[in-house]
């Protein structure tokens, strides 16, 4: 065994690969621009359950309000993945931002003014779904296009690092400024409000960084002249994705943990409350513990060498369950802090596992649609597994939504575990070693833009 130390060139070429996608302008605009619209996202995203609860509404009520932001990508997403392929990405983005960012505006006016009701959070709730049916597979599909394949994995392992920052900073800020708002002017919906104002400010950043990408450094597949119609286009995802295994499993994977076990908005707000006794700065804490974890998961992806994805998918879903089952038998924050961080950690690595294995193995004229599948999956089941944990909260109690939720995505994991074996022994699993590895330089040298 060799006890050689690693000198002070391979320290810096392994930093160096962990940043290997901030190299590209439009990929480092993209990102500062995600970072800063993240935070605001995640201040509304951590106000608006607080919200429900604080005009009166029930596990249930809270369960509907979330479902509805996310139902429509149940319907609509894959054919947001349809239009993906076909439409000038960056010109969409910038479409559906800006109508995301009126949505916001509009929840500020009525939050602002007082006049906000639970129905009307219902409504406002819904256009946003409809918004992210196309935005999400929009955004999911783009950055593959800002990066030359060789850093494709680094740059999903980059993004993921901003998001769970955003993570960590939106609801801690959110918690605070709820608390703030309320001591102030003697309602939550004043802090709440505020948050809604910080959100729509953020969206600036976004568009901004979108604009200024350079389009002739997007790399775009070829878009045949004639188009097939829209539903046999989906049909060529669909079929794409249930003829290759790894791709199959994985996304099997998320739909039944998703569904079940990553119903955070719905739980944490009522286990802050209702179990650990917090106020609304406790449970923006909280909310940024998780993201703690989720950010460091994401970071520990982005400076690996070389993924192993059959590993990190299932040995981080085994793991994130068993935490979750854990937080059924906690009563008291000091003890919730460490799971709770285990769970943002493992359960990222799950996550984006998936999301770099789906990538690498979908060819690029067939991305929007099989990530849009992704999009469906991760953020379609949302409305299912709301409902189903605010039922459960209200019928027993959180603990017990805890349980069921774990106990439903170990059965998830054996599942997929067992199914990626039989594909392996079959030798139909494909890519499942992810990274450059030392083929970074060769690969980098290689790669040329498509000019638009």
């Amino acid at each position: 065994m060799s006890n050689r130390t690693p000198s002070a060139h391979e320290g810096l070429a392994g930093l160096k690969r962990g940043f290997s996608s901030l190299e590209n302008r439009n990929f480092r605009l993209y990102l500062s621009g995600q970072v800063v619209s993240r935070v605001g996202t995640w201040m509304q995203q951590v106000s608006l359950p607080w919200l429900v609860l604080a005009l009166g509404g029930s596990p249930i009520e809270l369960g509907i309000a979330s479902a509805l932001e996310f139902v429509p990508s149940t319907v609509f997403a894959p054919f947001g993945g349809v239009f993906a392929d076909r439409l000038d990405k960056r010109h969409a983005i910038l479409a559906t931002q800006g109508a995301a960012m009126l949505q916001v505006c509009a929840l500020f006016a009525l939050t602002v003014t007082g006049v906000i009701t639970i129905p009307m959070i219902y409504a406002l709730a819904l256009v946003l779904g409809l918004v992210n049916a196309i935005d999400m597979p929009l955004r999911q599909s783009l950055a593959a296009e800002l990066v030359p394949p060789a850093t494709l994995t680094n740059a999903i392992a980059l993004n993921s690092t901003a998001f769970n920052s955003a993570r960590v900073v939106g609801p801690a800020l959110a918690g605070v400024t709820i608390a703030l708002g309320t001591q102030l002017f003697h309602t939550t919906t004043s802090g709440v409000a505020f948050n809604f104002a910080l959100n729509a400010i953020s969206y600036v950043a976004v568009l901004v960084a979108v604009w200024r990408m350079d389009p002739t450094l997007i790399r775009r597949p070829i878009i045949p002249e004639h188009q097939p119609r829209v539903l046999d286009s989906l049909g060529e995802g669909i079929g794409y994705a249930l003829r290759t295994p790894l791709v199959l499993w994985a996304l099997m994977l998320l739909l039944i943990s998703s569904t079940f076990a990553m119903n955070f908005r719905i739980l944490l707000p009522l286990f802050a409350q209702d179990v650990l006794g917090l106020d609304a700065t406790g449970y923006g804490a909280l909310y940024a513990t998780m993201g703690v974890g989720s950010l460091a998961g994401a970071l520990t992806l982005a400076f690996m060498h070389e993924r192993r994805a059959i590993l990190l998918m299932v040995g981080g879903g085994f793991l994130f369950s068993c935490l979750e089952l854990g937080l059924a038998f906690i009563g008291t924050a000091l003890l919730a802090v460490p799971l709770i961080v285990g769970v943002g950690f493992f359960s990222m690595l799950m996550i984006n596992t998936i999301n770099a294995t789906v990538q690498a193995n979908v060819p690029d004229h067939l991305r929007g649609r099989v990530m849009a599948l992704y999009v469906t999956v991760f953020a379609g089941s949302t409305p299912i597994g709301a409902i189903f944990a605010g039922f459960v909260a209200e019928r027993w109690n959180v603990p017990a939504a805890f349980v069921v939720g774990a106990l439903l995505s170990l059965a998830a994991v054996a599942l997929s575990g067992w199914r990626f074996r039989v594909s392996r022994r079959n030798g139909r699993l494909g890519r499942t070693r992810l990274g450059v590895g030392d083929r970074y330089e060769e690969a980098r040298e290689q790669e040329t833009p498509i000019s638009a």
